[in-house]
């Protein structure tokens, strides 16, 4: 194969110093303005391609980032990964895909890869129970950006969504239009630190209207089955019961199938709220009333955080909580 074109051709094209060419590639400053358009011209004609990992080894970063997921096949995650790895890009950074599948020794595993390959940092949903994991990474020196929790902690940034609000509108919502006999279909992946959804549920029945019941909770896998089964749950305790809030939209997709299978009209007898707003919540018949949280917002927030963390490492940034948006459609 024909040897490509190295540090030393650019120099030559140009008339400066190798010196030079890699102080316009790294972009250290300590030239002019004409000479970094002759560089990056001449690096354009020949397809000089930077030795990455050289480049590693002075700047002690290897522009490249790690986003950990649970679950890869939630609509979720692949939407809003699509939105981090745009504003990645941005910055100049790759990203590596990843999945702790909600466990934490395998997420310990995906950790132990990402900190071989000096990524220089980490956007992470973490598997239940694993901050003091990750807190071990960041005394280490790992800059990561946490999804989903609220953390605080040394060279640790949170980025999450006011889930506890947005259980509040769903629960409010439904006592609004007359629902007295709710139950709530709730995650059994959780651990208490992240069960906000469940908090702001709650919430919603301190003062409840005239005529509202106690609430009822069952905890199932946050999936489309895991939700049908949840509903079967509710149904055994509450027969009569008239309104439901999801922990996600894949629980009230399954909630909805199995009240339809059941013999329930959604909304005429059972009223149906969930949590996310993924694409097909729209496209459902009837629409699903939602909890929207705004992913694009998410992923330029979670690398923004991220960049300057990067760029102070020391930092303890406060916890980022962004806004959610009651998304009212059919199924209420």
């Amino acid at each position: 194969m024909p040897r490509g074109a190295t540090l030393r051709d650019v120099a030559d094209r140009v008339g400066v110093s190798p010196r030079t060419v890699s102080r316009v590639v790294n972009d250290e400053g300590g030239f002019s303005e004409v000479t970094r358009v002759r560089v990056l011209e001449a690096v354009e004609d020949l397809g000089y391609q930077p030795n990455m990992l050289a480049r590693g080894l002075i700047t002690h970063r290897s522009g490249t980032v790690g986003l950990v997921g649970v679950d890869m096949t939630d609509p979720f995650f692949p939407a809003m990964a699509e939105g981090i790895q745009n504003a990645a890009r941005e910055t100049g950074r790759t990203i590596f895909f990843a999945s702790n599948d909600g466990d934490s020794q395998r997420q310990a595993e995906v950790f132990r890869s990402l900190w071989s390959h000096a990524v220089d940092g980490v956007i992470v949903f973490p598997a239940p129970g694993t901050i003091d994991q990750l807190a071990g990474y960041a005394r280490r020196g790992m800059p990561l950006v946490v999804v989903d929790d609220i953390v605080e902690f040394p060279n640790l940034a949170s980025v999450s969504f006011d889930l506890e609000d947005g259980a509040v509108q769903a629960a409010q919502h439904l006592l609004a239009t007359g629902r007295r006999r709710i139950g709530m279909i709730g995650s059994e992946i959780t651990v208490p630190r992240t069960r906000r959804r469940e908090r702001g549920f709650y919430q919603a029945f301190e003062s409840p209207p005239v005529g509202a019941e106690l609430p009822e909770l069952v905890r199932v896998q946050p999936t489309v089955s895991g939700g049908a089964a949840g509903l079967q749950k509710l149904l055994e305790r509450r027969p009569d019961l008239d309104g439901i809030f999801a922990y996600n939209d894949l629980m009230a997709v399954g909630a909805m199938r199995a009240a339809q299978a059941s013999g329930y009209r959604v909304p005429d007898d059972i009223a149906i709220v969930g949590c996310n707003d993924i694409e097909m919540s729209a496209l459902l018949n009837p629409g699903l009333t939602t909890i929207r949280l705004d992913r694009p917002r998410l992923s330029a927030e979670a690398i923004r955080v991220l960049h300057e963390l990067i760029e102070e490492p020391t930092s303890n940034p406060t916890p980022l909580v962004l806004p959610v948006e009651l998304v009212i459609r059919e199924s209420t």
